[in-house]
């Protein structure tokens, strides 16, 4: 193989498209976990394995083991072959929309632990945003979207949660504490070099028929969370505005084309007035888009998830009513 020739497009799909987030794109039965029961068969002691990067399945009961690729194969009762194309399929390379394609942007601060959050870490926020549940955290972490690292925060090294998408053209940081950053005294932290009106999440918008638009990164995870409960993830893409103050990355703009899709407007007059500028940009690339707006005594959608009690609620089946 020429190395310059770059990875091929299933080699981009198998580092983009994990086996939990396959397992959910399939609408396979049960939840992917670490050990779980399979998809495949009746399983009663949960003898299903998912290595925690997601890259590798195992079943114990019968001995298949494999990739996605593999486990795609096992899904749809097809060739190897075959499943190389939907794996590349459900990754949204096929075909690679041209703006997410671009090279991520240059001289970006990436944390070099950034890394896939354990239990505990998805605990700690669920607790610190009095969250009823993870479930919606796991989703986001299957898709890429969420990650945890260290940050030097005025000399002193804190753990974070960030959220990034496979273009890594945007990374915002909290504090897995949820306190201030102690350099600037902002909650949230775009990171050098990053284009802070990328939507983050975007690159995900072909897999799926409808897709949700948040600003900021506790509301980005509410969105998850609600739609877990709802049992409406897996028709969802995710979409996070960094800002409430930024327009729309042109680049970004063609993804939405044909979408339909829901702007989540924060309660105040800043989250009403961008809402009304994303929702002229996307209908203008041809997107059709609603507006949900938070109703006191809510001010945004992290605290509307807060108080949604872990199941199907009056909050979660209302949030996504109409789409």
């Amino acid at each position: 193989m020429n190395s310059s020739s770059g990875p091929s497009p299933l080699d981009l799909a198998k580092a983009r498209l994990t086996i939990f987030a396959a397992w959910h794109l399939l609408g396979l039965p049960g939840a992917p976990k670490l050990i779980c029961r399979s998809p495949f068969r009746e399983d009663r002691n949960a003898s299903f394995s998912i290595r925690a990067d997601g890259q590798v399945f195992h079943d114990f009961a019968t001995g298949d083991a494999g990739d996605v690729v593999a486990f795609v194969a096992r899904a749809k009762q097809c060739s190897l072959s075959e499943a190389a194309r939907e794996v590349i399929r459900l990754a949204g390379l096929a075909p690679a929309p041209a703006p997410v394609a671009a090279a991520a942007k240059k001289n970006l601060r990436i944390p070099d632990d950034l890394t896939h959050p354990t239990s505990a870490d998805l605990e700690m926020i669920r607790s610190v945003r009095h969250w009823p549940t993870v479930g919606g955290m796991e989703v986001a972490l299957c898709r890429g979207l969420l990650h945890v690292c260290t940050m030097l925060d005025d000399g002193i090294l804190r753990r974070a949660w960030a959220i990034t998408d496979s273009t890594r053209r945007s990374v915002q940081v909290r504090r897995l504490d949820g306190q201030p950053w102690s350099w600037n005294g902002a909650k949230a932290w775009t990171l050098g070099g990053s284009q802070a009106n990328w939507p983050i999440g975007a690159d995900t918008i072909a897999i799926y028929p409808l897709f949700c638009l948040c600003p900021g990164g506790p509301d980005f995870l509410a969105a998850h969370g609600l739609a877990w409960l709802a049992e409406r993830d897996d028709t969802m893409a995710f979409v996070c505005m960094p800002g409430e103050s930024a327009a729309i990355h042109t680049d970004a703009l063609p993804l939405f084309k044909d979408k339909r899709g829901r702007i989540f407007e924060q309660a105040d007059l800043a989250g009403v007035k961008a809402g009304i500028r994303w929702a002229a940009q996307l209908r203008e690339a041809g997107a059709i888009v609603d507006g949900f707006t938070i109703l006191p005594p809510f001010k945004d959608l992290a605290e509307v998830f807060a108080a949604s009690g872990g199941d199907e609620s009056d909050e979660s089946s209302l949030v996504f009513e109409g789409m």
